[in-house]
């Protein structure tokens, strides 16, 4: 397999699937970018909209822009993995194709990178941003992705803090090179591209940098893979009705962290229960 170096900072990659009614939307906020120091790699998994024409034409337009063909990998995770293991570059971000970015959002997270690497020279580096939640027409409907999710990232720093959740939504995160060379590939036990880098960075002693300003519009609508869920939701009748959902993606996380070393499901059980003691004093303690 080919890698393909790029001179430009910032390779962004993009994994797209029958995207054709927002796939514009998106590529069209990477333009009005404040930092232009990018280029955009493009793998489409078997589309039979016409997405492919979409980005085709885009890419005909913008030399910054490159889509690589190959396999189908049947499914967003292992896309975006794909397109890591494919892309050189000084530092990575993931785009959804459904999503808009805000026009700051690569000058704030490199901005926030560059005062990491400071610090931290040597060290795997990933700095993940907040979401808007919108609906399908883009209206927010939620401020802040984090605090419908019970994500709280002062509480999520070390491996083992990852038994309660994956903080980083991957289409806010960017990362250096030291963190690609973290991730552990293949990635059979991944639940998702962003939680199986977020745990590879954390496992090998990286640092997770979050920045408390919502950067992306995270769009809701009929065909997302993942979506949001409002914390609230959760009600005792939502999780006694849900309770083998619930599970299986519980030991699905479980057994990703496990392949990396994490330790025994007690341990798991043990830091789950400690986030939300202290997620719970947290909101208390702020309102």
């Amino acid at each position: 397999m080919d890698q393909i170096r790029t001179k430009q900072t910032i390779a962004i990659l993009m994994a797209t699937y029958n995207g054709e009614r927002y796939v514009k939307e998106q590529l069209e906020s990477f333009v009005k970018q404040t930092n232009s120091d990018w280029h955009l790699y493009i793998h489409d998994d078997g589309s039979t909209d016409h997405t492919l024409d979409i980005i085709r034409t885009f890419a005909q337009q913008d030399s910054r822009v490159t889509i690589l063909e190959y396999e189908s990998q049947k499914g967003a995770k292992d896309n975006f993995l794909s397109l890591l293991k494919r892309v050189e570059a000084s530092y990575y971000m993931f785009a959804d194709q459904d999503d808009v970015w805000n026009e700051e959002k690569i000058e704030t997270s490199l901005n926030e990178m560059e005062k990491l690497e400071s610090l931290y020279p040597t060290k795997p580096l990933i700095v993940y941003t907040d979401l808007f939640v919108a609906d399908a027409s883009l209206h927010v409907v939620g401020e802040s992705f984090w605090r419908m999710s019970n994500i709280h990232p002062s509480l999520l720093t070390h491996f083992q803090d990852l038994a309660a959740t994956t903080p980083i939504t991957g289409s806010t995160m960017l990362f250096n090179q030291k963190a690609k060379e973290s991730v552990v590939f293949p990635s059979v036990n991944a639940t998702m591209h962003d939680a199986w880098i977020t745990a590879c960075v954390l496992r090998r002693g990286g640092i997770i940098q979050a920045i408390p300003k919502p950067l992306v519009f995270y769009r809701q609508h009929e065909a997302n893979v993942v979506g949001a869920t409002e914390i609230k939701d959760f009600t005792l009748k939502y999780r006694l009705r849900h309770f083998k959902q619930m599970k299986a993606k519980n030991m699905r996380h479980y057994e990703m962290l496990k392949s990396l070393g994490y330790g025994s499901f007690i341990k798991y059980l043990y830091y789950k229960v400690k986030y939300k003691i202290r997620a719970r004093h947290l909101i208390n303690k702020t309102n």
